[in-house]
């Protein structure tokens, strides 16, 4: 993210003014002695900035923040190191979903459901993507919902397989000429796009029609997860598939190719970093999902106030134990 400071900008649905970012360095100057976290948390507290769903946004701050000390603009605090030696294990460490060998038609496999991951289960979805994609696990930034595919086994429920659906890309030539939106619509409307980052059938299931069968369900299903979860629903999910895979199971699933990418990472600024050339394919969630991609987004949550009580922020001080202070803007 590289941000026009010299004048208004979006990101997502928030506009930002030269106002918001004098309030960004005054923040940032008389909370230096807070950590970056503290210092986000503050920010989307008092700006306001936050998700339908109410949630603080977070990760966009930071992101925000860190761009605009790279452009030298603000100073930030220098990271905190977590205490202590102990190695923490790595996310996808742990038990992995034991495969099995199944051949069925898909009738007799049925029902197929695709299941939210509980928090519980995260690790062994991580350490079975880990092991049995092509691409391994990557930790899923900002937005995101982990899914489960199961079926009937006899007269069991069994894992065959495994979704992770995500941020889209930032810009993609192909899907954003086929949307029709310009550059600034791309940057304030792209988080309604979510990309389907993973998807795995374990080892050892051969259940013709499965794939596309599992596609149609997360397609009816995401939208209600999402919402549920963020406050909104996407209206365009995407995806890549790289060879030697060609998206037979996508397109058997009415999911549309536009063309291949142009070989570069989702963060590649200047162009430098070469990645294999892939095929895009796109489905539509709505009948008017031009019209419903480029809506405003709905408002969070109101809080109510007790009082009219206004706060000043202090004077530098030792770090504060709470989260983040209110300032006249809250």
């Amino acid at each position: 993210m590289r941000v026009p400071v010299d004048q208004p900008f979006w990101i997502g649905d928030r506009c930002f003014t030269p106002d918001d970012l004098a309030h960004i360095r005054e923040t940032v100057h008389r909370c230096r002695k807070f950590s970056r976290a503290e210092i986000a948390a503050t920010l989307c507290e008092n700006l306001p900035w936050k998700a339908p769903n109410g949630q603080l946004k977070m990760a966009a701050c930071r992101e925000l923040l860190e761009d605009l000390a790279e452009q030298g603009l603000i100073t930030l605090p220098t990271k905190r190191s977590r205490s202590g030696s102990t190695l923490r294990p790595q996310e996808w460490e742990g038990p992995v979903v034991p495969t099995l060998s199944l051949t069925s038609p898909l009738a007799d496999v049925r029902p197929v459901t695709i299941d939210p991951v509980l928090a519980p289960e995260r690790r062994a979805w991580n350490a079975t993507m880990q092991a049995f994609h092509p691409l391994g696990y990557r930790r899923p930034i900002g937005a995101h919902q982990r899914y489960w595919i199961r079926l009937k086994v006899g007269e069991q429920r069994a894992i065959v397989g495994a979704l992770l659906f995500g941020a889209a890309a930032k810009a993609l030539a192909a899907r954003d000429e086929w949307i029709g939106w310009t550059p600034a619509e791309r940057a304030r409307f792209r988080w309604r796009i979510v990309n389907n980052n993973r998807f795995l059938l374990l080892p050892g299931i051969a259940v013709p029609h499965l794939a596309s069968h599992v596609l149609a369900l997360a397609t009816k299903r995401l939208p209600d997860d999402w919402k549920s979860r963020y406050g909104y629903a996407p209206v365009l999910l995407e995806t890549f598939v790289e060879p030697p895979w060609t998206g037979t199971s996508y397109r058997a699933a009415n999911w549309q190719y536009l063309g291949d990418t142009a070989g570069r990472g989702r963060q590649d600024r200047e162009h430098a970093s070469a990645l294999s050339v892939k095929m895009l394919w796109v489905y539509p969630l709505t009948p008017d999902w031009r019209a419903q991609l480029c809506k405003p987004a709905p408002q969070p949550p109101q809080e109510v106030e007790e009082d009219d009580e206004e706060f000043e922020i202090p004077p530098v001080a030792e770090p504060a134990k709470t989260r983040w202070i209110k300032t006249s803007r809250s």
